[in-house]
């Protein structure tokens, strides 16, 4: 007896053990899909259902912020009863090292196959001009491999050209003398689109050719002169901290062949352009060319 109960006592044990180590093994964590030999995300453009490279800011979206939704896939990322979006958590990092959260809008099963989820993330101002960055998501603790993803940078300068800001047949022209550099448009066409939240205007003063860039109430932008520069120049993109409170910063005069750089912030955006006056018609007109760059805070 003394040998069976022995041997009962070790099965026993193996099989409490077993079920232990079994109780104790973590599930799976979140994994994100990959290209196959590769470790660049299966991701679109939520509504575009495009690759990358994509835009931080786009107007080919259904938003109001008109900023890129990306979905990315995933297996292991189950929700439990009582869990949403929020169980979720995402960030970014970019090539200086710098992470970034992204808001996780979504969570769901995609039907057509079994175990696979689909995130849907908003991918934030800060990630503007960033180019290659890699995403990571965590679920109740566990964080997934990172996946790289490409945001577009803009490499050329565009034109645009900004009347003055004047009275013309009673009619005020303040839809001609501004311009998104978000959505890189001005006039009555892209009222729709900017539901008249613009990053510069030009002219405001009948005796001066300024710059202005605090237009809306919540505006905390600044702009500073960086001197006569040209965009083949060597130079870094200098930080400019914006108004701690809504502000309405003075023009700054505007001089053929000198850079500008623009902090735009408001409650909504946070994006740094630069802009270069190439020819000033007085009291008229302006052409900029103007180009979009990465944030140089934290450098």
């Amino acid at each position: 007896m003394k040998t069976l109960s022995t041997t009962c006592f070790f099965l026993i044990l193996i099989i409490s053990c077993a079920e232990s180590v079994r109780a104790q093994t973590p599930a799976p964590g979140p994994t994100l899909l990959t290209e196959e030999n590769s470790q660049r995300a299966v991701a679109l453009d939520s509504a575009t259902l495009v690759r990358d490279p994509l835009p931080v800011v786009t107007s080919r979206n259904f938003s109001s912020d008109h900023r890129t939704r990306l979905t990315l896939f995933g297996i292991n990322m189950d929700l439990l009863p009582g869990e949403d979006a929020s169980a979720v958590t995402a960030r970014a990092r970019d090539s200086r090292s710098r992470t970034f959260s992204l808001i996780v809008e979504s969570v769901r099963k995609v039907a057509a196959v079994d175990g696979l989820a689909q995130v849907v993330v908003r991918l934030p101002d800060e990630l503007a001009q960033a180019g290659d960055v890699w995403v990571s998501v965590t679920l109740r603790g566990q964080t997934s491999n990172e996946v790289l993803f490409n945001v577009e940078v803009q490499t050329q300068p565009r034109m645009a050209t900004l009347a003055a800001r004047r009275l013309i047949n009673g009619l005020d022209n303040y839809v001609d003398a501004t311009f998104s550099f978000e959505l890189g448009m001005n006039g009555g066409a892209a009222l729709s689109l900017t539901r008249n939240d613009w990053d510069i205007l030009f002219g405001n003063s009948p005796d001066v050719d300024t710059f202005i860039v605090t237009m809306v109430g919540d505006d905390r932008s600044r702009i500073q002169d960086m001197g006569p520069l040209n965009w083949s120049d060597a130079f870094q993109v200098p930080v400019v901290t914006p108004h701690p409170v809504p502000t309405n910063e003075a023009g700054i005069n505007v001089i053929v062949g000198h850079m500008y750089v623009v902090h735009t912030k408001d409650s909504d955006t946070d994006l740094y352009t630069l802009v270069r006056v190439e020819a000033l018609d007085p009291l008229k007109s302006v052409t900029i060319s103007w180009k979009s760059v990465q944030s140089p805070e934290g450098n």
